[in-house]
């Protein structure tokens, strides 16, 4: 039966890296570099067990992993440069706030157009910035909102949000951010209802797939789960940020959570197949 898992793994495993060989293609990622990232992964993933067994052992992770146990020395000695501060989170939480906060909204509940620096009878966009917890300089994060076009600079140094979501452009770093935190957020939920036991509780995952649809009816209900999935996400997004004001006030408060929706509508049968559907 764990033979036949591994084998059925694997099979799924190529299925789930076309998109990705598509992206790496795109982005210039030669095979080399691509191997060398997984080795990375690989180690990483094997070293997390450290935790249940102190004393993981070079040969110990190269029979896990298969890695050789002079990659596995040398990743051991190689540090990761530490992450940098992602512009598109940043700039995701800035909007939320500017939506669903009664501080950046009018009567109506429509973001109030804001100054670059407030006063205190008026919020300006500084105080936005402040208030969504943002550990980057208000004109970084301006700046990526104007070159975005999430934002319109007018008269008098006033801005006014022009979309209620962060769209990075399709060639810009934020656009590969973007790409790596939904991916990875939905992976490690997936992953954890792979690997779980009977007595572990489950992430919430559910999709539906229906193909032999026409032109029309794919339209159709991208419209229809593009206006469904936008008033789900715009409810939690005002609620989460209702329980992260509160909660800032306790200390060491490190929950996570993470919704995404997707919606792959598509009419052209040949790339569906190239793409494994």
């Amino acid at each position: 039966m764990r033979q036949n898992r591994t084998e059925q793994f694997q099979r799924a495993l190529s299925r789930m890296l076309r998109p990705i060989a598509r992206a790496m293609i795109a982005h210039g990622v030669t095979l080399s570099a691509a191997t060398e990232a997984l080795k990375r992964a690989l180690f990483d993933a094997a070293a997390d067990l450290s935790v249940d067994e102190p004393k993981l052992t070079d040969s110990r992770i190269s029979l896990m992993t298969g890695l050789h146990r002079k990659d596995v020395r040398r990743l051991r000695e190689e540090t990761e440069p530490p992450a940098r501060r992602s512009l598109v989170n940043a700039c995701t939480l800035v909007i939320s706030y500017w939506t669903v906060t009664d501080r950046f909204t009018d009567k109506d509940g429509n973001p109030k157009a804001l100054l670059r620096t407030g006063s205190k009878k008026k919020a300006g966009f500084d105080d936005l910035v402040q208030d969504a917890r943002i550990d980057l300089p208000a004109a970084t994060v301006l700046d990526a909102l104007v070159k975005e076009g999430a934002v319109n600079l007018e008269q008098r140094n006033t801005i006014r949000l022009v979309q209620d979501a962060f769209i990075a452009d399709p060639d810009s770093e934020a656009m590969i951010s973007a790409y790596e935190k939904n991916l990875l957020a939905h992976l490690q939920s997936a992953t954890e209802n792979l690997l779980a036991t009977d007595k572990d509780a489950r992430n919430f995952e559910r999709a539906t797939h229906f193909s032999h649809l026409s032109d029309e009816s794919v339209e159709e209900l991208v419209n229809l789960a593009r206006e469904r999935s936008e008033a789900v996400l715009k409810e939690l997004n005002r609620r989460a940020m209702a329980l992260q004001q509160r909660d800032a006030e306790k200390s060491d408060q490190r929950g996570r959570f993470s919704l995404g929706t997707y919606i792959f509508g598509k009419n052209d049968k040949q790339k569906s197949r190239k793409d494994g559907d």
